[in-house]
């Protein structure tokens, strides 16, 4: 992860703690919870099931997500995009499913996966079984699937973009530290946690933050299309709020209601993509791929 603090977030409003939590890390502040172990993310990779010519990518898509790490966090852009370009270039692969549990993430990789995602996605079925949330960045990634699997107890959306600033300056002055910054440039330090934001920096930055939106809310849209109901496009997709399992179907967000368990095992079994690209052509298919390897 970047140790920057401007950078643009896609993430649901729950996952802020731990988003600060991390930051804190990166600046050597007291850490309130122990940092979790590698271990405890086992399940991270993906992995293949079935034999032969008949096997599926189960591809994690979990925690918060980041260009590049800390991988204890969550799953990575690079991590995921690679996994799914090698899956949709497999032949004896049948079936792509993306494995989803997130509150988002970070702008910067996200719209480059989710292109990779709907590339893969014209080649062959790509499935995503939402096993409990996905918000924002997760969700953005998800809706570029050929289908979506909704857990009913899961929740998905908050179709939005935010950004945080630290002002740590009265923390520091509390303790007696006076910090001095030395820059070239007049908004070299606008974005500075030891200082209070300024009116001219946070106008800047909003004008960036819509630009992302506006990119979030087309991409929601060409991964749904007529799928999603009219109310729904025209709140943008509920303008950042979050939906459960009957709104979500309803609204077009997903496809499906379905336990992770019996999806899991559906599709192990062999059973067929709700939305399987059954009119693409072998040439289109091999093109495509081809076009990946290249």
């Amino acid at each position: 992860m970047r140790q920057q603090f401007d950078t643009l977030w896609a993430l649901g409003p729950d996952a802020v703690h731990t988003v600060l939590q991390l930051m804190s890390r990166r600046l050597g502040l007291p850490d309130a919870e122990p940092t979790p172990t590698l271990a405890a993310y086992a399940g991270m990779k993906p992995a293949m099931h079935g034999r032969g010519g008949d096997k599926i990518a189960v591809i994690p898509v979990r925690g918060i997500l980041t260009s590049d790490g800390p991988a204890y966090y969550g799953s990575s852009y690079s991590g995921i995009a690679d996994a799914v370009d090698k899956a949709a270039a497999d032949p004896d692969v049948k079936r792509i499913v993306l494995s989803v549990d997130s509150p988002g993430g970070e702008v910067v990789g996200l719209p480059e996966t989710a292109s990779v995602i709907a590339r893969a996605a014209r080649v062959k079925p790509v499935s995503a079984i939402i096993e409990g949330t996905a918000a924002s960045a997760a969700y953005w990634l998800a809706s570029q699937a050929s289908d979506i699997t909704l857990t009913p107890s899961g929740e998905v959306g908050s179709v939005g973009v935010r950004m945080m600033h630290v002002d740590m300056s009265k923390m520091l002055d509390d303790a007696g530290f006076k910090i001095t910054e030395l820059s070239a440039g007049d908004f070299k330090t606008e974005w500075s946690p030891y200082k209070p934001l300024s009116k001219a920096a946070q106008d800047d930055m909003q004008v960036r933050i819509l630009r992302t939106h506006t990119d979030f809310v087309n991409a929601v849209a060409a991964g749904r299309g007529r799928r999603a109901s009219s109310s729904m496009v025209k709140s943008k997709y509920g303008g950042g709020r979050m939906f459960t399992g009957d709104e979500a179907l309803k609204g077009g967000l997903v496809d499906r209601l379905q336990s992770p368990r019996s999806f899991m095992r559906g599709a192990i079994a062999g059973e067929p993509s709700p939305a399987a690209n059954t009119g693409l052509s072998v040439f289109r298919a091999r093109l495509e791929i081809a076009r990946m390897r290249a």
